[in-house]
């Protein structure tokens, strides 16, 4: 489902929200990376709620992600989709078949952008055009996922908060973190490389990832960052379909 660029940013990004003091283990005591505060409890939020760590749980507008770990070989690169994984130093996959369902059927977009959403519930979407949409999940083995079109998320992904967290530090202002919370030691995320040179796919740091889970075969290889959030602005969904 596609949401509506009306609902901006901004209303998620204030510039006048107050981050919380850093907690013990918090992102700030990482070198390269974000003061980002991930341990919000996990429950049930009202449209706009927040988490009382700075995370707002409410609709947004599209947005990019980008990793952030200055100290890093994939410091400010893009993070984009295919294959149903997140992926560092991949390209965006996404279709747009002459058949589509929708009548009439909308124009196709580029299609060369990864963009999500997040939901007033604590979830978060693929800003996909195709009807039903494509919810983004952590997965039983931590991979940071989203569904194909019309195919429910199964019972074992696990159960997390998906937000934006205004004004991380030291990021520019007006720039955001998409966080998640709910499951394990939360803290940020894990780019784990096929190769030394990447591609990385993209997993969330449980705190409790094993060896056999991730492209290397050793969790030690994985590259831990912070996601940065930045608007992303069309009058059509990103893509029609990711795949």
């Amino acid at each position: 489902m596609h949401f509506s660029t009306a609902v901006v940013l901004s209303s998620v990004f204030s510039l006048s929200f107050a981050l919380p003091a850093p907690q013990p283990g918090s992102q700030a005591a990482k070198p390269g990376r974000l003061n980002v505060d991930y341990s919000f409890a996990f429950k049930t939020f009202a449209s706009g709620e927040s988490t009382g760590t700075g995370a707002k749980i409410q609709a947004s507008a599209p947005f990019t992600i980008k990793a952030y770990n200055s100290e890093s070989p994939i410091h400010m690169m893009d993070i984009n989709v295919s294959y149903n994984k997140f992926w560092v130093g991949n390209a965006t996959n996404s279709t747009c078949p002459e058949n589509r369902v929708e009548k009439p059927p909308q124009p196709c977009p580029v299609g060369n952008i990864t963009a999500l959403i997040t939901t007033s519930t604590g979830g978060a979407q693929m800003d996909s055009g195709i009807a039903g949409g494509q919810a983004v999940y952590v997965g039983p083995r931590a991979q940071l996922r989203f569904n194909p079109p019309r195919v429910p998320i199964g019972p074992d992904a696990k159960k997390v908060v998906f937000a934006l967290q205004p004004n991380p530090i030291p990021a520019p202002p007006g720039i955001a973190a998409f966080t998640f919370s709910g499951v394990g030691k939360a803290s940020g995320f894990l780019a784990c490389p096929i190769t030394p040179q990447g591609p990385w796919q993209v997993f969330a740091d449980l705190g409790s990832i094993e060896d056999s889970w991730v492209p290397s075969g050793d969790v030690s290889d994985c590259i831990g960052f912070d996601a940065l959030a930045t608007n992303y602005t069309s009058a059509l969904p990103a893509a029609y379909q990711y795949v």
